[in-house]
């Protein structure tokens, strides 16, 4: 311990409170005292650095300096991996911008023309539901409307009108006899995923859902008569039958909409009055 200097480190604890850069004492002042002196005796050659750019060895890049990342190394990657930023909004806006993404499901069920050959397109409708419904179906060959149907009825629902609906496309297209392919579009889900798949199930069960051990009230099909009814028409004309979206402009759709509408309206208006009430309607 005897040749330890405690004068020496003391002193030095007062310097590093001052402020210390090496170990031989030198405070922060006498640094640049030292650098200026060996500056002002410099004769080379002196590159001026712009504000804000990136000295590297002895190289002076003109890039910003770029952002140091102080979290972890996965948030890093994840910055430095992230996906430009593209533009929300409707159609007609991404289309400007050139992002509009191809949706995932069937085109045609978004093609809102036409399309070639012999199509149907088929709806229903309900309001308020269960309540006064209508139905309408309408048929074009080669883009051009060459039949239509409508009807309603006083006590309905949307799913037993979006049934009839296609229930009586197909019973027209059959008691004609047309050779030619067809398609029929619903923009019902439930209509065509019953047509396409389920009913050949509750078929070979007879007419059931569920298992042997289902509950009478689980195993009971609703709508039975116009799926059996279904069933009939599909195995005289044995299409699959097309989902399309809904009140999306699709010119098969929006007549078939109009359509049950006017079939709604058929039932809710007052029947026209006979001749013989007129004339009693006259004489009083």
């Amino acid at each position: 311990m005897s040749g330890f200097n405690w004068a020496k480190n003391d002193d030095r604890k007062r310097m590093a409170r001052q402020g210390v850069e090496d170990k031989a004492g030198l405070s922060k002042d006498e640094l640049r005292r030292q650098a200026d002196r060996l500056l002002a005796g410099y004769t080379g050659p002196v590159t001026k650095v712009a504000p804000g750019s990136r000295v590297i060895g002895s190289h002076v890049s003109a890039d910003r300096p770029q952002m140091q990342f102080t979290g972890n190394k996965s948030s890093e990657r994840s910055a430095a991996t992230k996906k430009p930023w593209k533009p929300k909004g409707s159609r007609m806006q991404n289309d400007l911008f050139g992002t509009v993404q191809k949706s995932a499901r069937n085109p045609a069920s978004f093609d809102r023309t036409i399309p070639s050959g012999l199509v149907i397109y088929a709806d229903g409708a309900c309001h308020p539901n269960p309540g006064v419904g209508g139905w309408g179906f309408v048929v074009y060959r080669d883009g051009i409307e060459i039949h239509s149907d409508h009807g309603g009825d006083l006590s309905a629902t949307n799913q037993t009108m979006e049934l009839t609906a296609a229930l009586m496309a197909l019973r027209w297209f059959a008691e004609r006899g047309i050779v030619e392919p067809v398609r029929l579009f619903s923009d019902s889900q439930y209509t065509v995923n019953g047509c396409n798949d389920w009913r050949h199930g509750w078929k070979a069960k007879g007419w059931k859902r569920g298992g042997p051990k289902a509950k009478p009230e689980n195993a009971a099909i609703a709508n039975l008569e116009l799926w059996q009814a279904l069933d009939e028409a599909l195995t005289a004309v044995p299409i699959k039958l097309e989902w399309c979206k809904g009140h999306a402009g699709i010119i098969g759709n929006e007549r078939a909409d109009e359509l049950s509408e006017l079939g709604r309206d058929s039932v809710l208006a007052p029947a026209e009055p006979s001749l013989i009430e007129k004339q009693l309607a006259y004489a009083y």
